[in-house]
């Protein structure tokens, strides 16, 4: 990326990049007050690079002016249209496991070794919680001592050990109303400077949109856009 400016009467010029925050990142370089600078983008930068222009004269006077180039995205959304005007990470397709509840649903992903917990609060969509699948198989698959009202089922492996010792989840949740189901998905997040989303396809053919830092989520219907495995 080439950067060029001009100014009159300038006796001094900086060249800053500005982190996605807006503020002024350790990067800046001494130019002369009218020029250009060959800026190379780092193969890591995702959706925007901005640079600010200082200008000084001798009296001390200064201005700004600020340029900011919109990124191409190396990988595009796995499903259209895209959610936001953002790129995401590379998609990651992984086998998977999606087991319904009386009050939300729990997602594996095999390829992040994570379970997903996705709870409802009344009839709109709550909180989502991300846990670490520590089920090994010389642990129990469950508890014995558990037993669901007729018609539901006590979760099993990973998502039991989850249901069970994670503080809130069972309470959340309540009795599996169906068994785990195996199916691939695909998984990709936002790449903000922080408070990033994640997008996971589930089961049904819809998309999991879980909102940043656990704050809520929804489910996209799978009518209305066209899923897109291969990317």
């Amino acid at each position: 990326m080439t950067f060029t400016w001009s100014s009159e009467g300038a006796t001094r010029a900086i060249i800053t990049k500005l982190l996605p925050t807006g503020q002024l990142s350790s990067s800046s370089w001494d130019v002369a007050p009218s020029g250009s600078m060959t800026y190379t983008i780092p193969t890591e930068e995702r959706n925007w690079v901005s640079l600010m222009l200082y200008v000084e004269n001798a009296a001390r006077q200064n201005a700004m002016a600020t340029a900011t180039v919109r990124l191409y995205c190396p990988s595009p959304w796995f499903f259209t249209p895209p959610p936001e005007e953002i790129c995401p990470t590379e998609p990651l397709i992984s086998a998977a496991a999606e087991q319904r509840f009386e009050s939300g649903s729990m997602i594996w992903v095999e390829a992040e070794d994570a379970i997903y917990v996705v709870h409802k609060i009344g009839d709109i969509a709550g909180h989502w919680q991300r846990f670490q699948d520590e089920w090994d198989e010389s642990q129990p698959t469950l508890d014995p001592a558990l037993v669901p009202p007729a018609g539901l089922q006590q979760p099993i492996r990973g998502f039991g050990l989850v249901w069970r010792e994670r503080p809130g989840v069972r309470e959340g949740l309540g009795w599996a109303i169906e068994g785990e189901q195996a199916f691939t998905t695909i998984v990709q997040r936002t790449t903000r400077f922080k408070y990033n989303a994640w997008y996971l396809l589930a089961l049904d053919g819809g998309v999991w949109h879980l909102g940043p830092e656990g704050s809520y989520w929804t489910k996209l219907n799978p009518e209305g856009f066209v899923i897109t495995p291969d990317g």
